[in-house]
């Protein structure tokens, strides 16, 4: 119950469900079922790879508030934007909404700063993380008083809420809550950490 597919490219009608109901469609055990996945999504000769994507919940939310809590921690996102999981649309505005005004794990600035300076410069992004002078504009515009994430299982494309406007390499991304269309964002090259 675990275990949910939300992308299986060999049979589509499997898709969004859990890996009980996929046993119980297919009419096997639960890990007959995950053999199958794993077999038919295996990457063949001349042959375009099958996708499969899953969603886990296997977390503690005890864990999950110790690890926000710890000063050493960045946050950082595996989920893709449309790849059915709503880590995608709404890891960081959960953090800014539930984590740190709902429940108090920890303040906004600690937030904020483990979700841009502390990540960039581990990476060596020596003009991301900050707002200065010879950095490049990238900014999320949101107010902590009222972000959220509002993506779930059923719809994780779902809008976070209480984020009027995002700034991207400098040009407006999000902007009064609208999608613009502009793609200014790039791949950014890793240089070393930054002392």
């Amino acid at each position: 119950e675990a275990i949910r597919v939300v992308r299986y490219s060999p049979d589509l009608s499997m898709e969004g469900k859990t890996l009980a109901q996929i046993a119980a469609a297919w009419k096997v055990d639960a890990a007959d079922a995950y053999m199958r996945i794993v077999r038919e999504t295996q990457p063949q000769e001349g042959k375009p790879r099958p996708e499969e994507g899953v969603i886990v919940t296997s977390m503690s939310e005890d864990d999950v508030r110790w690890f926000l809590a710890q000063p050493g921690i960045a946050f950082c996102t595996d989920g893709e934007l449309k790849g059915g999981h709503p880590r995608g649309a709404g890891s960081f505005p959960r953090i800014l909404g539930y984590y740190v005004r709902q429940q108090r794990v920890l303040s906004l600035p600690a937030a904020i700063h483990k979700a841009t300076q502390l990540p960039a410069g581990w990476l060596g992004l020596r003009d991301r993380g900050r707002i200065a002078p010879g950095y490049v504009a990238d900014l999320v515009l949101f107010d902590p008083a009222t972000v959220i994430d509002r993506s779930t299982v059923q719809d994780p494309l779902a809008a976070p809420e209480g984020i009027p406007a995002v700034m991207v390499s400098g040009q407006w991304v999000v902007k009064e809550g609208k999608v613009t269309g502009a793609l200014p964002g790039k791949v950014l090259r890793h240089f070393g950490p930054q002392s």
